[in-house]
């Protein structure tokens, strides 16, 4: 089992939304008044070779996000977010770099479906997605563009694989789908950033790796428990908790999608409790 990490350009957002606000009217005002922007942080995925498999978490974002029209030109979103991309960034170029080819990608397995995280899908007509019902529900609802979702960007040939989860354990969790028959690969609901926003939990012989999308923005984060929301929501709450517990519990590497320590962490095989210590020393 391996994991490897592809960087597809850079994001940032709102400063609040990595310290934390103690209210909803802090947030709201924040977001609409303030330019007080995080540093750009990046945008990854994660290839997943296992056996003689290869499985993609998530697919990063795109260079459309400059054509006219692709990405709306007023309204919220731009106030609460910020990317930027280069063609040569996208996920294809990254697998091509590695001696992959996109053909050779089956299954993908999205955490969520903002724009970052599927907009490379175009480049893999063929493959299997796995989506969060809610998750999907949501986005092709009538709320879906005002939250972030952009239909009319997605390729005709994206018809995911929509996940009901099972009353199964895994940990803290009280529900999960079990990717493959020997549960090397489970998904676990971690709703809050988005309605139906989930985490992919990968087990190796010698470790666990948590790849929690954008539950959290990074390590310390998680272990203050802020969750990567624009308002708080309970939901949110309850799933940085849960998720935190799991990996402590488990001693997992935990891999955010925006953590600039990522490359460090998995270059050092640094599970949740050695990052930690590591920065405290």
């Amino acid at each position: 089992m391996e994991i490897h990490v592809l960087q597809t350009g850079t994001v940032r957002v709102k400063q609040f939304q990595l310290t934390g606000a103690n209210s909803t009217i802090s947030r709201f005002y924040q977001l609409m008044f303030t330019q007080k922007w995080s540093e750009w942080m990046p945008i990854y995925c994660w290839l997943i070779k296992m056996d003689d498999q290869l499985i993609l978490v998530d697919t990063g974002d795109t260079a459309k996000i400059y054509q006219e029209g692709y990405l709306p030109s007023g309204g919220l979103y731009h106030k609460a977010v910020e990317t930027r991309i280069k063609k040569e960034e996208e996920v294809s170029y990254q697998l091509e770099a590695m001696g992959v080819e996109c053909s050779d990608i089956k299954t993908i397995i999205l955490t969520h479906m903002h724009g970052d995280h599927l907009g490379g899908m175009y480049h893999f007509p063929e493959a299997n997605f796995l989506v969060s019902r809610k998750e999907y529900d949501f986005a092709v609802s009538k709320k879906g563009p005002g939250s972030g979702y952009f239909k009319k960007n997605w390729p005709s040939s994206f018809q995911p694989q929509l996940i009901d989860y099972k009353q199964r354990k895994e940990g803290v969790f009280d529900e999960s789908f079990a990717f493959d028959d020997h549960e090397k690969i489970v998904i676990v609901p971690t709703p809050g950033h988005s309605l139906g926003h989930q985490s992919v939990i990968v087990k190796s012989e010698s470790t666990s790796y948590f790849i929690g999308g954008d539950l959290t923005y990074n390590l310390e984060t998680l272990r203050s428990e802020v969750p990567n929301v624009v308002l708080p929501n309970k939901e949110a709450n309850q799933s940085v908790t849960k998720a935190h517990e799991y990996v402590k519990a488990n001693d997992c590497i935990y891999l955010s999608a925006h953590d600039w320590n990522v490359l460090r962490i998995l270059e050092e095989r640094l599970t949740y409790q050695q990052f930690l210590k590591s920065i405290e020393t």
